[in-house]
């Protein structure tokens, strides 16, 4: 599918390049249809990153600073890994609405809970109410433009991808200290 989009990869295709034979009605003992695929390799996926996030519940607290560098860090490399997968959903998911449906569930559930709970507490507030929902949205809105960017090449006017994420990591920690010192 990465190859060849969605509705380019034919069955026959799809059990040809995971070792089975084309045409032999191996693909249907495992899933209804493509669809299927996508929702597996986004669960995958999904629980991956979750995961990963997870484990910053059990490290010792950092500086802000370090928090976000670390999960952006995760969130990013994340991302590289499963680029292919991001380009299919990305190019595919939109024309397929109970994918795009899962898409939306998981960006605007878990995943988003966890930033939603990491600025909560950058902003010591005892409970998720408007200002911190619409500082997360500020701050994770930029780290969803880098994903992008990754998933479709390189940063732009040549800057380093690191550089461009420890700038973005100083500026969100600088926007939330301004709005915490007020």
């Amino acid at each position: 599918m990465a190859e060849h989009g969605y509705r380019g990869a034919s069955i026959g295709a799809i059990e040809e390049a995971v070792g089975l034979a084309p045409r032999a009605g191996g693909f249907y003992r495992h899933f209804k249809n493509k669809e299927e695929i996508l929702f597996e390799a986004m669960d995958a996926y999904s629980k991956e990153i979750l995961a990963e996030l997870d484990e910053m519940k059990t490290m010792p607290a950092g500086t802000p600073h370090e928090e976000l560098t670390w999960m952006t860090r995760h969130v990013v490399d994340h991302a590289a890994r499963h680029k292919s997968l991001r380009l299919v959903l990305r190019r595919d998911g939109r024309n397929l609405p109970r994918v795009l449906e899962r898409i939306r569930a998981f960006n605007q559930g878990d995943a988003w809970d966890v930033f939603v709970e990491w600025t909560r507490k950058q902003l010591g507030k005892k409970r998720v109410d408007q200002a911190v929902k619409q500082h997360t949205f500020l701050i994770f809105s930029t780290l969803a433009l880098i994903l992008y960017l990754q998933d479709y090449g390189e940063i732009p006017l040549s800057l380093d991808k690191d550089d461009v994420l420890e700038h973005w990591v100083a500026r969100s920690i600088d926007y939330l200290e301004g709005y915490v010192g007020k």
